[in-house]
């Protein structure tokens, strides 16, 4: 029943998300080519294949080639980006792209790497870093390794279509994007350097999702937006590469699914409204999910029992029936 439950969620969400995973930079120990569209659900198998590390399961996709096993990257560096199918293209941007299948509602890829990272490495000593760029307390906690960042501030920009004083989307998007420059920053001033041991970087960036769907997926700030965003990946990228002497792993992951909360900015509800249609306060962001599962459940179940029905209607008593052949009366036989 579990089995069924997963597979029929995640099959309506790899029916409407998509995305792109992307390669910023990679070492010379490492080949990345092709065009093959690769798995959600696989990343976690490419970075601990990339760091030397063991995996768990196979995969058929060829993207990657190890060159040479003796000189893995000491570090790999992932940026996910929440809400957007694709960047696009960026003047600034040099990556290997590859579509993506979105076949996970929320990734583990940090999880399980970091956690293969520590098995492997039992002396301690990674940095394994996990960042909400939405969330400053992320920032305190990884102090030890990037050292005191000051919060971020969004001021006067060269924007010519983002306006962070009107709208709070416009504002969501840059405060993670001044974030992001923060750390770069950092790691650009020497906070981090190459120690031999392997490290695993993830920096979450989820503001871009409610711009996309507040100024539209094609108007002219959300290209602007993206374009800032690929500007400043390609700075991260630059800095951890001086870090470690070019040997790191720097990706970016790209996904439409719908797991983030969308940002819409309304006019209050009016309270006579609301009275008249009181239901419209219980429905939530999940409804059409779990009305979708509730429908076709009740279909492949309801169509299951009929076929078992007719399956017993049609049984042999005398010659299908385990219960009847063992139990039936069975003739004396005279000696």
């Amino acid at each position: 029943m579990a089995l069924f439950w997963l597979t029929l969620v995640l099959s309506v969400i790899g029916i409407h998300a998509g995305g792109e995973f992307s390669v910023i930079h990679s070492p010379k120990s490492l080949k990345f080519s092709g065009s093959t569209k690769t798995l959600e659900s696989l990343l976690k198998e490419v970075f601990s294949a990339s760091l030397g590390l063991s995996v768990e399961e196979n995969s058929e996709w060829n993207g990657l080639s190890i060159v040479d096993p003796f000189d893995t990257p000491e570090a790999v560096v992932e940026v996910y980006v929440d809400g957007v199918s694709s960047l696009g293209s960026s003047a600034s941007l040099k990556a290997k792209t590859y579509p993506l299948t979105v076949d996970e509602y929320e990734p583990d890829t940090f999880d399980a790497v970091s956690h293969r990272i520590k098995q492997h490495f039992t002396n301690g000593g990674n940095k394994l870093v996990n960042i909400r760029l939405s969330e400053p307390e992320d920032l305190t906690a990884y102090s030890e390794v990037f050292g005191v960042i000051p919060p971020p501030k969004v001021g006067k920009q060269l924007l010519q279509h983002l306006k962070y004083d009107n709208y709070d989307e416009d504002y969501q998007f840059l405060f993670e994007l001044e974030t992001l420059k923060a750390i770069t920053a950092k790691v650009r001033s020497g906070a981090i350097s190459a120690d031999n041991v392997v490290d695993c970087y993830n920096f979450r960036f989820t503001s871009l999702h409610a711009l996309s769907d507040f100024h539209g997926p094609n108007s002219l700030q959300t290209k602007e937006a993206k374009k800032l965003l690929g500007d400043a990946l390609q700075d991260l990228s630059n800095a951890f590469v001086k870090a470690y002497d070019g040997s790191v792993l720097v990706t970016a992951v790209t996904t439409d699914v719908a797991h983030t909360r969308r940002a819409v900015r309304e006019a209050p509800a009016d309270p006579a409204v609301n009275q008249l249609n009181p239901a419209d306060d219980h429905y939530t962001a999940d409804y059409a999910a779990i009305f979708n599962i509730i429908l076709w459940f009740g279909v492949v179940f309801a169509f299951t029992l009929i076929a078992i029905v007719y399956a017993i209607m049609d049984m042999d008593p005398g010659r299908d029936s385990i219960i009847y052949r063992m139990t039936s009366t069975r003739m004396k036989k005279d000696n």
